[in-house]
């Protein structure tokens, strides 16, 4: 299990589409307000289909995982959410699908809880 709290949300993250950016503190200024910015304890992802993702109490399933999800994770802190079915979307390689297909409530000091 790897846990991280939001920091920042970018004036831009929230509410336009089926997704949200998660960065580490690390991103740049312009990625910084199209994203939510996470400080991650943990330097070791390894999520698969049918772990969970819960952002406080709102727990998220994965139904998909992209090739380099995980690796981005531990790297840059930075994955892709997608709250839509994989199947109706283009495949995206540093992305987790999510349901259920709503986005979660989110704000600085959420806890983001990978497991």
């Amino acid at each position: 299990m790897v846990k991280s709290v939001v920091t920042e949300i970018g004036k831009n993250a929230l509410g336009t589409d089926d997704i949200i950016i998660l960065f580490n503190e690390e991103a740049t200024e312009s990625l910084k307000n199209f994203s939510v910015i996470q400080q991650v304890d943990s330097k070791s992802f390894n999520l698969s289909e049918g772990s969970q993702i819960s952002f406080d109490e709102q727990i998220y399933n994965i139904v998909k995982v992209g090739t380099l999800a995980n690796k981005h994770l531990e790297e840059l802190g930075h994955v892709t959410l997608v709250f839509k079915n994989p199947k109706e979307t283009d495949e995206l390689v540093n992305a987790l699908f999510l349901e259920p297909y709503t986005l979660p409530d989110i704000k600085e000091g959420t806890v983001i809880t990978y497991k």
